[in-house]
């Protein structure tokens, strides 16, 4: 399997092992966790400067400018996808405001920038594709 994607991976001259998908459906965090886990991977995952710039080309694509949920919630900040700790952070300026509310799960902005929102709003969402590995979280918990 792996001589053949590679293959093929050389033949198309790409093969990023993660691709980001903006979901234009209003949906909680929660919801839109068990959209992406169904339809693609998890929600998105962003542990770069590469990969935010991937999400921006996404949102580019559809000229998209609002804010979309992104996988990141807090128990202690972790990631959806396979519930990594954060390594990578691009918050916006006063954020995240945590001392002052119960907030738990994180959006993006146009800007690439993040704020943390109660999980029950109702946005937008960023979607990845990859390989699956990754444990439930419920924002209530």
């Amino acid at each position: 399997y792996r001589l053949i994607n590679t293959f093929i991976c050389a033949i198309l001259a790409s093969c990023d092992p993660y691709r980001f998908v903006l979901v234009e459906e209003l949906k909680t965090w929660a919801e839109a966790q068990s959209y992406c886990r169904e339809k693609h991977t998890d929600l998105a995952t962003v542990q770069s400067d590469e990969d935010r710039a991937k999400l921006n080309e996404a949102a580019d694509a559809v000229s998209f400018r609002s804010v979309a949920w992104i996988g990141f919630y807090k128990v202690v900040w972790r990631w959806s996808h396979q519930n990594t700790i954060i390594r990578y952070a691009k918050w916006d300026y006063s954020e995240p405001d945590l001392p002052k509310t119960h907030e738990a799960c994180a959006t993006i902005n146009e800007n690439g920038q993040w704020s943390d929102t109660y999980c029950t709003e109702l946005k937008y969402f960023f979607c990845q594709t990859g390989k699956k590995l990754y444990n439930t979280f419920k924002p209530n918990d």
